[in-house]
Parts: C-alpha cells; structure tokens; sequence
C-alpha cells in the first residue's frame, strides 16, 4: 500500500507541476474520488488585420506567378535576385585575358547559350523501396507491384535497368518481362513529382527578365548598418530596370532536361536569355576588376528581376530559388594537344551564375479588388467569420478573458488545469464558394513578443514518456459530421496566466504552410500600426481559409463558434 501510495503521489506531482494550487498536496491525504473532470466554455474576443505591404527577404520559398483567391483577390508574384559568381576572377576558355596577351592567341569565347534555371521542388518518396517513386507505382506499399504490366515487377525492373513505366523500354515491340536483350535508351533517367504549383500547370504566360541598377544592402543603412535590411512587397521594380535580358513567352516542361555531356538536369523553369548581353557583360570582361571580389561584381551587376504576365489562366509557382542559376554555355578556339603545327578546335564549356549567399525576395501585386464579403468578415465588431490568408492577406488577434472578473473568478476557483484548447472549424460553406485552398497548419504566438505558444504533452510513441514540447494546428477532419477543423492547445500558457500570475497578453493567429520548429519560428516585418510582424511561413504560404468565428447568427453553427474550451479537474471539499 505504502508503494502504491508514492506511486501516485509521484505520478499527481508531475502532472499538477505547473498548479501552484496543488503542487504540496499529497495523493495519501486525499479521500477516495476527490477529482472530477469537467469542461467549461469562456468566449474570444477578435479582431482581423488586412496586410498591405510585407518582408519577404527572409521567407523559406520564393513566388512566382499569379495566386487566383476569388475572396481576397489575385495576387502578382515577382522575384528580385542578386547574383553570385561560380568564382571570383574566372577564366574563360584555357586561359587568363592576360594569359591570352602574353601567348598572342585570342581564345574568341562566344556564347552559344544561356538560361535562366529555377527547379521545381519535387517528391521523390518510394515507400516500398522498389525504385519507382510512389505517384507513378501501382501499389505503393508493394515492392512487386508491376506498374506498367509488362510481366516484370517494379523491383525487377530496377535491378534490370529496364523503364517500370514503359512496358516496353527499347521500343521493339517485346514487352519488357519477355524481352532478355533490352537496352535502356536512357538509364540515367530520374522520374520526379512536382510539387508547389499552384492553379493550371498547362498555362502559357510571358516571363521578362530585366537587369537592375540597384545595389541590394544586407545591412539597413537607416539603423546605423547594425540590422538587417528588410525588403518588402512593394519594391518598385520598374524604377530599377536598366536592361531587359528576356521577354519570352513560355509554358512549363516537367520533363528532366537530358544533356549529352553531363549529368541530366531536374524539371525546372527554363527561360532563354539574351545571347548578346551575356557575350558584352560577362565573356568580353574576362579579367576585369568587376570579377575581383563579392563586393565588386555586386556592384557591377547588382540584380535581376523576373516578372510574369499574361496568362492564359492562372498559375502560382513556389520554385527553389536557393538553386536558381544562370547557365551560360560558350565555346573558345583551343589548341589541339599533339599536333604539329598546331591545329585549332572549337571547344565547348559552361560558366555558372548563381544565388549562392544572395539576397532575395518577392514582390507581391493585388491585380484585382477583393471581394465585398472580405471587408464585412474583417470589420465586423461581432465577427460571425473569421478569415486568413497568406501574402496579401490577413491574420487574427485574439483576447482571452476580455472581462477581467471572469479570469480573476477562476483564479480563486479549486481547478487543476488538465487541457484548453482553441478549435477553429472550416466554414464549409464559405470555403466552397470561393473555391479556397486550405493551409496544412494554423500558428498561434504571443502578439507582444511574437513568441510561438507551446504546450506540454506525453507521447506514449516516443523513445521515453517524459514531457516534450507540442504545438497543434494541424487540420484535421471529422467524416462522421463531415467537418474540418484545427486544434491548437494553450495549456500551459493559459496554466502560466491562471496560476502563475502571467500577463494576459493578445494572441494571433495566422496560416502556414511550414514550420521549421517548435521553439523558433522567423517573423517578416509589417507595416502596419497594429501589428509588427507575421511568420515568414504566413507570407509564402498561398492560401486562405474562412472558419466560423465567434458570433455566428446560423444557430446551425452554434456548437462549432470560436471558444476557449478548459477541460479542469476540481477537488470535492
């Protein structure tokens, strides 16, 4: 008895740990049934914040495009770039300019080729480990699956080198399970999900791409050169524009790029850029001071802009621009080793541009208005919706607690605080007729110090069972009652404000897409009175989501309002 007694003495400690109220009492003292669970309802205050003009200098994705919302309105992407050289003080061709001054042999490098490359992001996930990723396998959780039905399992196919997605791999007519003699035409082939695209990936649209005279600064000369300069969505592009480097129209290959001499290349946006410019910027300064150090060739060719027009229906691409590069091919005249007299060769190479350690960032453009509903949702003083939506969109603050009586009554109150808990349910019908497309997550933080709120949880999967840290949000489906909705618990802050004497600071809430953990979430700088920074995840994230906010008039919608749920435990007495 004595045992069992600690036992549960130990096991109420750890739980009541952050209840001042009930952290010295002792299970052994307590009487039989002395706990009785219970849930209690308190209403949110809320109040909803448009944004106009947001940091994206530090988001974790770049935009490209135009975002269709029918509720908040269309959004224009662009992107503006600096550049940075493969290598400083670079040759092109065998030798140095002064190298071909001293030989008196003129190398006469001529661009051939030159393009501007963003990758897609891409899946390449193979559950079953057959070596045919999952979106192309039949069956995903079976390594002998045969996909392409030619008698051969997927598994075979990756030992034998043959196509898992073509029944027949070298065309002659002999399905691959029967073939002995098949050669694959193209081995080094790599199949790919795209991922990240946004509305009608068969559009056509034009993509221009222009040089800029504008010398993009890490440090904000504005704050003593001490923080860090933030660029924003309103950044005047065409006020910079100094050459124009592309003006093409284009639709999207998701094909892998096949290249003869080199390894083959992942789908990416492709755009063809001027011949000319890139022979009289780049081959014809060979061993000039521009090339010399970051600083002066940042100064000498400062940044790009790409922009997008014009299309035939609307696309958003999230592209990975930490890869983004410009691919300049060239050929030089050679001298041909072991020949005399010496013969001459054209030789082909490849001179990279890229984005490594560059700055850039998005601006974003409302192309048409919103619709009328939107200010009526965040105006409302007894708001019935609640909306959020990235980029140009809007997030929420919320008040626990906005009559100070109600917290101070539960402060006297003999409760151990087990959960609370704020649900957010999709407003299906709002969501349906403005076509939304809902965030994988919703994200709450402290609106004073932009601190995410964790919370405290056993997880009875991990390696141990002690406490870790948990946020919710995530969206979840009720099928049984065909409803959406996102969780997010605020235990232990409401704990610290119930029981610690915490401030009742503001909340906010906002959507997203990613984050990258549970403690550090990086915030972009608003301008706006009333709030001074959202998630960077919130501004890269194209979506939106209307949700039933705290005053709905459609009794239907009475048991899914926004409220603070408080699941307590109080002591009989």
């Amino acid at each position: 008895m004595i045992k069992k007694c600690i036992l549960l003495f130990t096991i109420m400690l750890f739980i009541a740990s952050c209840d001042k109220k009930f952290n010295d009492v002792g299970a052994e003292v307590l009487p039989p049934n002395s706990y009785v669970g219970k849930r209690v309802y308190y209403p949110v205050g809320v109040s909803q914040t448009l944004l106009d003009v947001v940091q994206t200098n530090n988001t974790p994705v770049v935009q490209l495009g135009e975002r269709q919302d029918r509720l908040y309105g269309n959004t224009s992407a662009a992107i503006v770039s600096q550049l940075s050289l493969s290598a400083l003080s670079p040759n092109f061709g065998a030798l140095s300019a002064q190298g071909e001054i001293d030989d008196s042999f003129d190398e006469q490098e001529t661009v051939t080729d030159v393009w501007l490359e963003i990758p897609f992001f891409t899946n390449q996930t193979d559950a079953d480990g057959d070596g045919l990723i999952d979106v192309y396998d039949i069956d995903d959780t079976d390594p002998n699956s045969d996909s392409d039905g030619d008698g051969a399992s997927d598994s075979i196919e990756r030992n034998n080198g043959t196509d898992p997605t073509n029944p027949d791999t070298d065309g002659d007519g002999i399905l691959d399970g029967e073939d002995p003699e098949t050669v694959h035409p193209n081995p080094d082939r790599m199949l790919y999900e795209i991922d990240s695209l946004f509305g009608d990936r068969s559009a056509s649209f034009d993509v221009e791409v222009n040089k800029l005279n504008y010398f993009l600064r890490q440090l904000d000369p504005n704050q003593n050169f001490e923080q860090g300069q933030a660029y924003t969505t309103d950044f005047p592009i065409a006020t910079y524009k100094e050459e124009l480097l592309a003006n093409q129209n284009i639709t999207l290959d998701f094909n892998e790029i096949v290249r003869d001499d080199a390894a083959n290349l992942s789908p990416r946006l492709r755009v063809p850029l001027s011949k000319e410019a890139f022979q009289r910027l780049i081959l014809d300064k060979e061993g000039a001071t521009a090339f010399s150090s970051v600083s002066d060739w940042r100064d000498y060719f400062r940044a790009i802009s790409i922009e997008t027009s014009n299309f035939s229906s609307p696309l958003l691409m999230l592209l990975d621009v930490n890869n983004m590069a410009i691919r300049m091919a060239y050929t030089y005249k050679g001298k041909k080793a072991d020949t005399t007299p010496v013969e001459i060769e054209d030789v082909a190479a490849e001179f990279l541009i890229s984005t490594a350690g560059a700055i850039r960032f998005n601006t974003l453009t409302k192309t048409t208005t919103a619709d009328a509903a939107l200010n009526s949702i965040v105006t409302a003083s007894a708001p019935e919706q609640l909306a959020l939506s990235g980029g140009l969109g809007s997030v929420a603050t919320l008040k626990l607690f906005e009559d100070n009586e109600t917290l101070e009554a539960i402060k006297g109150k003999s409760w151990l605080l087990n959960e609370a808990n704020l649900t957010f349910y999709v407003d299906k019908e709002a969501v349906r007729a403005y076509d939304l497309s809902l965030p994988e997550r919703l994200y709450v933080y402290n609106a004073n110090t932009s601190e995410p709120l964790v919370d405290f949880s056993q997880d009875a999967t991990a390696s141990n069972t002690l406490a870790k840290l948990l946020y919710g949000g995530f969206l979840l489906e009720d099928e049984d009652n065909d409803r959406q909705y996102y969780k997010v618990r605020i235990t232990d802050h409401l704990q610290n404000i119930i029981n610690n004497d915490a401030a009742n600071v503001p909340l906010q809430v906002a959507l997203t897409n990613v984050l990258p953990n549970q403690t550090l979430v990086p915030m972009a700088a608003v301008q706006n009175t009333e709030i001074g920074s959202v998630p960077t995840g919130t501004v890269a994230a194209p979506k939106s989501a209307v949700f039933v906010g705290p005053n709905p008039s459609n009794l239907d919608l009475a048991d899914l309002k926004l409220q603070l749920e408080i699941f307590y435990t109080e002591t009989n007495q």
